[in-house]
């Protein structure tokens, strides 16, 4: 009996665990939280009665595709009665996203500001724009962003209910998936420059809103060990990969001359020195564990706004070809993906403009973003933050490419780990073949670009 009483009171109470877990990343969430998100989701009165009679709660993405969160697929199954007396019976299945629990890897990783941040974005930041926006942007639909009685939590629509899904990581996309990348970078870019022009004190109020968690001095030292790591470990891959006729010693030797720079390169690209009129509000962390694509291809969703940034919109495209392309799609379509990117975001420019502008003066606005975004400036500017491609290469490649048996146990890293060097001992044995292979393919594109040459000279 006390243990029939100790199970119901589990399922009511709302934290029981998996049944093969006995860790509390894995709760099961509260049967009236259901309700209440249920009922924030529907026109008010329009239950008048609701129950929930059994929450299924399990992993809502694959081992090893996050790391910054606790990210649970919660279904539930309901009970309603209609206020015209009708009884309804239906499933709802949400993504719930909770904080790590490990506080020294919180603290480490900077998870509760990354978290803070994504709460904004989905509360007070994308609505803005959306609001703004004559289309939907590519967000998934989020229900609520806050806190509850169990800490910070992100509710957001299950968009694999709708055939979205997310592509093994492992496997370069292909030149389809990132044409609809660029279309809708595109789109969320231009709502900033759209946004600038008509209404430059609201935009400048969201900006204020958006905190930078990578490149700021509270962040500086982790993140400079982490690169760090992440460069001797690059330097230890293309060591590895060279050839008897040393192919690799140039780029080597010009990699090497990053030590105790990287950090700060990638914080000058991401923070400075660009055109005032490029800066937009940029999604930040666009590699293929962020994205969902429907089953055509046509359409995508951004995921995970935590590192949301105002900076030049290039770095979100150079983000996703040097972490989730391999060489051969780079080599070939690059200047067709820029032009797919310019293309659409004067088409989303001229959504916004002809709905708030007289015809004379929405085409001379046109015409001056279509110069400011000449193809010859873009890829200037695409140029100009190569940089950044090759460091973020670095930091997630062992990330992307990592087999999923043989995952880090971020919970037990500390900062010592990179000071000392053992992370990168713990790295070099998990790290796969295609990571070897990506990262030489990477170097020797920045190598024969010029890009490590011109490295070599910066003062950065």
């Amino acid at each position: 009996m006390q243990a029939r009483t100790a199970v119901r009171m589990k399922q009511e109470v709302a934290v029981g665990m998996y049944v093969d877990e006995d860790r509390d990343v894995y709760m099961i969430e509260r049967k009236d939280t259901i309700v209440d998100i249920i009922r924030m989701q529907q026109k008010a009165g329009l239950w008048q009665t609701l129950s929930v009679d059994l929450v299924d709660c399990g992993p809502g993405s694959r081992e090893g595709d996050n790391y910054m969160s606790i990210i649970k697929r919660v279904k539930a199954h309901c009970k309603a009665k209609s206020v015209d007396g009708r009884n309804h019976v239906f499933t709802i299945s949400l993504i719930f996203k909770r904080q790590i629990t490990n506080p020294n890897r919180r603290r480490l990783f900077r998870c509760d500001a990354a978290f803070e941040n994504e709460i904004t974005a989905y509360a007070s930041i994308v609505p803005v724009l959306q609001r703004i926006s004559p289309y939907d942007l590519p967000y998934p639909k989020c229900v609520t962003a806050g806190s509850d009685e169990h800490g910070d939590r992100i509710v957001l629509e299950d968009l694999t209910t709708s055939g979205y899904a997310m592509l093994d990581r492992r496997v370069g996309l292909s030149y389809e998936h990132c044409i609809a990348v660029m279309k809708e970078l595109a789109k969320l870019h231009a709502v900033s420059l759209a946004m600038k022009h008509a209404h430059p004190h609201e935009y400048a109020d969201v900006c204020s809103k958006i905190r930078e968690i990578v490149y700021c001095p509270e962040a500086a030292e982790f993140y400079t060990h982490s690169l760090e790591s992440s460069l001797r470990g690059a330097l230890d891959s293309l060591r590895y990969s060279n050839g008897e006729q040393g192919e690799l010693d140039g780029p080597i030797r010009a990699v090497e001359g990053l030590t105790g720079r990287l950090y700060r390169i990638m914080s000058a690209l991401v923070c400075d020195g660009m055109d005032e009129g490029w800066r937009v509000i940029c999604h930040g962390d666009t590699w293929v564990n962020n994205l969902m694509f429907s089953a055509d291809r046509q359409h995508v969703r951004l995921i995970d706004l935590q590192t949301m940034r105002c900076t030049t919109p290039v770095l979100d495209i150079l983000h996703l070809l040097y972490t989730s392309t391999e060489h051969s799609m780079r080599r070939q379509y690059v200047p067709e993906l820029l032009l797919q990117y310019r293309q659409s975001l004067l088409a989303a420019l001229g959504e916004h403009f002809c709905a708030c502008e007289e015809p004379a003066a929405a085409t001379a606005l046109l015409r001056r973003y279509a110069d400011q975004f000449s193809y010859a400036r873009l890829r200037a500017e695409y140029d100009r933050c190569l940089p950044y491609g090759l460091g973020i290469a670095m930091w997630l490649l062992p990330a992307v490419t990592f087999n999923p048996d043989k995952i880090p146990d971020l919970d037990a890293v500390t900062i010592q780990d990179f000071k000392t060097k053992k992370h990168d001992k713990r790295i070099a044995q998990i790290v796969s073949n295609d990571y070897h292979t990506r990262m030489r393919d990477i170097v020797l594109e920045m190598y024969d670009q010029g890009v490590l040459q011109r490295l070599k000279s910066d003062r950065i």
